[in-house]
């Protein structure tokens, strides 16, 4: 798996891929750092990790979406599979190498909270800015695990691209989707119907509570979960591939 692992992360830095995420990262949340940032407040890079949730739906499905697609284009998968390295393997180490790199851009938070506290000599909530740290690299691991299945699923790196990003909206939606079906339920049967099951999978509503402080074993056994599971259906997946 290492040796998976260290092959996928030099690719992202042998072509410009991993450059364009990084600078994409970094002209996002350095723009809404000069717009919010400067405008004083303890939590307030914990704002701007906030705004970058929705820039991070865009931006996850183009880190993945080369993981399996490209190997498929090229026809070197086969080589990839009859390795002498088993299918969680390949699995693990281009999920990891992916996630390794989503999580270097978010390192940059703590440099702007470092930044804001030098220049401004405003407090930061460290306590906080951690919760709602760990909250968006949760939600970017549970958003790779999913893409890194549509990546397996097509030999065509833009498909598994705005797959994922379509994927992403439906989740960033999901909330008003949820409030939307219980309104029309309940117009239509004039009862007050609750979504007391659907509701509680709402990815947005556990990365909420990072972003609020509160530190929840329920959350992180939810996005370990979302982990796990999509990981579980790209091994599957590439398994039902190898004997085909």
């Amino acid at each position: 798996m290492l040796a998976i692992f260290k092959k996928e992360l030099s690719s992202y830095f042998n072509s410009t891929l991993g450059y364009i995420i990084l600078a994409l990262y970094l002209l996002f949340s350095g723009f809404f750092f000069w717009m919010i940032c400067f405008n004083g407040g303890t939590n307030a890079v914990v704002n701007v990790i906030n705004y970058m949730l929705y820039v991070v739906f865009f931006l996850v499905p183009l880190i993945t979406m080369k993981s399996f697609a490209e190997e498929k284009r090229q026809h070197t998968d086969q080589a990839l599979f009859t390795a002498p390295v088993g299918l969680w393997e390949i699995v693990l180490g281009k999920y990891l190498s992916a996630l390794t790199l989503y999580v270097m851009c978010n390192m940059v938070f703590i440099f702007y909270a470092l930044v804001l506290m030098a220049v401004t000599g405003a407090s930061v909530a460290w306590g906080q800015l951690l919760g709602a740290l760990f909250g968006i690299i949760l939600l970017g691991a549970a958003l790779l695990s999913m893409n890194l299945l549509f990546s397996s699923l097509t030999e065509h790196q833009i498909i598994a691209a705005v797959v994922g990003i379509a994927a992403g909206l439906v989740i960033m939606l999901y909330d008003s989707i949820v409030a939307a079906v219980e309104n029309f339920i309940n117009t239509l049967f004039g009862g007050q119907y609750e979504a007391v099951v659907i509701d509680k999978l709402s990815v947005t509503a556990h990365y909420e509570n990072f972003i609020s402080g509160v530190l929840s074993p329920v959350d992180f056994v939810f996005f370990l979960s979302f982990i796990a599971f999509f990981l579980f259906l790209t091994n599957r997946v590439l398994d039902r591939k190898r004997w085909a």
